[in-house]
């Protein structure tokens, strides 16, 4: 901004910063036992960390970004929030997604699979949230590599994942081994748009 567009707001406080730095510098430089090369030393010093903390504040978004980037590799379960507030899931090594999210506010860890048509929670997995299994009906056939297996629909009261929030969310517990719970296509239509770019998945809110 060139000194033709200061407003006169600008020129005030420009004029009135300018007058602080006179008097300082007046005082500093009035006192007989001044030592120039340690004021030039402390004048470089503070300069220093006066562009230090400018840089830093400018260039605030991408050092989130970066910090972001690390947590990502660290944990790809763990989703982080772009700038826009979609969420963003890296892919695992193995070659899945993971998430990490709460269910009724206890942490859990899913598998995001395409080919489930719902969030199916294993049984040590409901237990483990609080699901009373013992009063469950079993009667949903579902079809899988090792044969027929059951299960029951529930709702989840809340999901939490990262500063998303979903309430009254229908699921399924399976009565057989799964290893790890699903979320299936009920869980990703819950959001505006998602979308597996590279090796990322976007989810926009």
């Amino acid at each position: 901004m060139g000194f033709s567009n200061l407003q006169d707001g600008d020129w005030r406080n420009l004029i009135y910063t300018a007058l602080i730095l006179t008097v300082l510098l007046a005082g500093l430089f009035s006192r007989r036992n001044l030592q120039y090369a340690k004021i030039f030393k402390y004048l470089a010093a503070w300069s220093g960390i006066t562009l230090v903390i400018i840089a830093l504040y400018a260039y605030r978004y991408e050092f989130s970004d970066f910090k972001a980037r690390i947590v990502g590799e660290i944990n790809p379960a763990a989703a982080k929030i772009g700038k826009r507030g979609e969420l963003i899931i890296n892919l695992a090594e193995d070659g899945h997604f993971y998430l990490d999210l709460k269910i009724n506010g206890v942490p859990s860890r899913f598998m995001i699979d395409t080919g489930a048509s719902q969030i199916t929670i294993s049984l040590a997995e409901a237990k483990r949230i609080g699901v009373d299994v013992k009063k469950l009906n079993f009667n949903k056939p579902y079809q899988t590599a090792n044969g027929t297996s059951f299960g029951a629909s529930i709702t989840l009261e809340k999901i939490e994942v990262g500063n998303v929030k979903f309430y009254e969310v229908p699921a399924s517990v399976n009565s057989s081994d799964m290893g790890i719970s699903l979320l299936g296509m009920s869980f990703l239509r819950q959001f505006h748009r998602y979308e597996f770019y590279r090796d990322k998945l976007i989810l926009e809110i």
